[in-house]
């Protein structure tokens, strides 16, 4: 076990050497490395036919992309002048975003894995569908606007999955790391009154019901436990069923869980 620890530090540790351009890191945030997105994608190759040295530059790939779309997501939509203070880091995290792309395609493109290259486009392309879905105010209620968030979350390691075969993932890491998202918009908007997940749940019941931000802090925050237990259930019975086959995989999620605090306790006393 010690020696997959090493591997996936090591992994980590290649992407955030790679991740880090040193004249990007003057202007634009440090990439953060999604752990729960590593540990899956890591679990899902590592029992493929894929040899060693692929699983580990498609992994580094996969998590450039993710890293990609995150910098983009941080430009903003809203206009600005172009003298203003924020232009030159606005250009730069556009500028930071391609750099990753480009990174990920070379990456690919070395180990001559087109087809992966394929399904990983596919994937941006359906993320970017569902992000347009959320920007635009499609949705009609919570469950499709939490159905797009997990989604968004998800498909890069749910492509993947599906790339190697391992269907049996797919519902788990789209549970899992709706999980993990929830639970950092929970702890950002508790610490700082702010979150973008809890905003989009308002403007759905500002849309529908026609109810003001003010009235629903608690509802909000009842529906996201709600969901996060849900979640926790969900990740609980594939734990059980699939211990002998991922075993470090279920023992790192099952860290990831007990520090969930008042989600876990309401969701051992509901189940």
């Amino acid at each position: 076990m010690k020696g997959i620890y090493d591997e996936i530090k090591q992994i980590k540790a290649d992407i955030d050497e790679r991740a880090k351009h040193p004249y990007l890191m003057k202007f634009i945030d440090v990439p953060v490395i999604d752990e729960q997105k590593l540990l899956l994608l890591y679990s899902i190759l590592s029992e493929s036919k894929i040899s060693s040295d692929k699983i580990k530059q498609s992994i580094i790939a996969t998590m450039l992309i993710q890293i990609a779309l995150d910098t983009h997501e941080l430009v903003g939509i809203n206009p600005i002048e172009e003298d203003h203070p924020y232009m030159k880091k606005r250009q730069l995290t556009v500028l930071g975003g391609d750099y990753y792309s480009g990174l990920y395609y070379y990456l690919l493109a070395q180990i001559d894995n087109i087809p992966m290259l394929e399904v990983l486009s596919i994937a941006i392309k359906e993320i970017n569908e569902y992000k347009v879905a959320i920007y635009q105010r499609d949705q009609n209620n919570i469950g499709d606007f939490i159905e797009s968030v997990a989604m968004i979350e998800s498909l890069l390691v749910q492509k993947i999955a599906q790339y190697v075969g391992k269907s049996d993932m797919l519902d788990l890491s789209k549970q899992l790391l709706l999980l993990n998202k929830l639970n950092n918009e929970k702890k950002s908007y508790l610490s700082s009154g702010y979150s973008a997940f809890f905003d989009g749940i308002y403007t759905i019941q500002e849309k529908t019901r026609g109810l003001s931000k003010n009235i629903d802090r608690k509802q909000a925050l009842i529906l996201v436990d709600n969901q996060i237990i849900t979640s926790i259930h969900y990740i609980e019975a594939f734990l059980q069923k699939h211990s002998g086959t991922y075993r470090f995989l279920c023992e790192k999620i099952r860290g990831f869980i007990n520090n969930i605090d008042i989600a876990m306790e309401k969701a051992v006393k509901e189940g």
